[in-house]
Formats: C-alpha cells, structure tokens, sequence
C-alpha cells in the first residue's frame, strides 16, 4: 500500500492566514493610489469646470463665481445682486473631496485662509466675468500623508494648468 500523505488542517489554515494578510497590505497599497488618482481627477475636474464656468458667464452675461472650503467647493450665480449657491445645474453642484484630500488657495500670490466648512453666507473666492476675466489663483489639491501635490492655477502666459509636485522638488 502506498504512503499517502496530504496537508494537515493546521498547515491549510496557516496558507490561507498568509493570503489573507498578503491581500490585505496589497489593497492597503492599492488604496493609496486609488487617492492619488482622484487627487489628479480633482485637478482635472476643476480645470473642465473652470472653462464650463467662464463660458457660463459670458453665456448668461452675469458672473459666476467658485468659493471654497478645506475640503471643497462650490460654484455660485448671480441672482437679484447677491451671490447663491448653485444647486439646480448637474455640472455646478457643491461637491466635497474625499476626506484624505485638502485645499490650499492662493490669489495673486497670497494664500487664502480657508474654514474647514462653508460659510452660511456666500462669499466667493473667484469670480468669472462676463467679459472673459478671472483672477491669478493657485490652488493646491493635497492629500494628507503625501508629498505630492497636485496644482491647479491661472497664469498670464498659461492660462488656465494643471501639474503635479512633490513638496520636495519645491523646497
């Protein structure tokens, strides 16, 4: 008879331990460029929706503006002379960033003090002319934990970028 030998329960249980831990950090791992992806997304969405709402303004021939928080943002229209958040329009929505991502404004060369909600009043940070004018601005999309930033910012030359930096290089 021949000699059959299998696994023991204990060496299978040990297998599927060490699995589990090897997919955990490799999730782990994965999640922290899933973040860096929607920090980059959050860059280009604001770009798109920068063009969207200079074009808007010159469109409707009042202006829109854009305020921000910490961790968000929201667009604002003109109504009866005084600034009220957009709900209405899809595109114009307030929309607030994954909680591992922050804001850092800067406009015409001077950091902005952001809240950590918004303000009950509207009080906007940039404003988007029927004429086609907007502010020099310079906004940071973070992500805590990182050194790279991505930078969204408006330049005579440019217009309207998008980059990414790493803390470091800037130093």
């Amino acid at each position: 008879m021949p000699n059959l030998k299998g696994f023991t329960l204990i060496e299978l249980l040990i297998v599927i331990v060490l699995i589990g831990i090897v997919s955990s950090m490799t999730m782990l791992s994965m999640n922290t460029g899933n973040l860096r992806d929607q920090q980059k997304q959050e860059a280009e969405r604001l770009l798109h929706l920068f063009q969207l709402a200079s074009q808007e303004a010159i469109i409707r021939g009042e202006p829109v503006a854009v305020e921000y928080d910490r961790h968000g943002y929201r667009f604002m229209m003109m109504d009866n002379g005084r600034w009220r958040t957009e709900i209405q329009d899809a595109l114009f929505k307030p929309r607030t960033l994954h909680p591992q991502l922050f804001i850092d404004l800067q406009l015409d060369k001077q950091t902005i003090l952001l809240h950590d909600q918004a303000n009950a009043v509207p009080n906007p940070h940039i404003v988007f002319t029927p004429d086609g004018d907007i502010s020099l601005f310079r906004i940071n999309i973070g992500l805590n934990g990182s050194d790279e930033t991505f930078i969204f910012s408006n330049s005579l030359n440019n217009g309207l970028t998008v980059a990414a930096q790493s803390v470091a290089a800037a130093l």
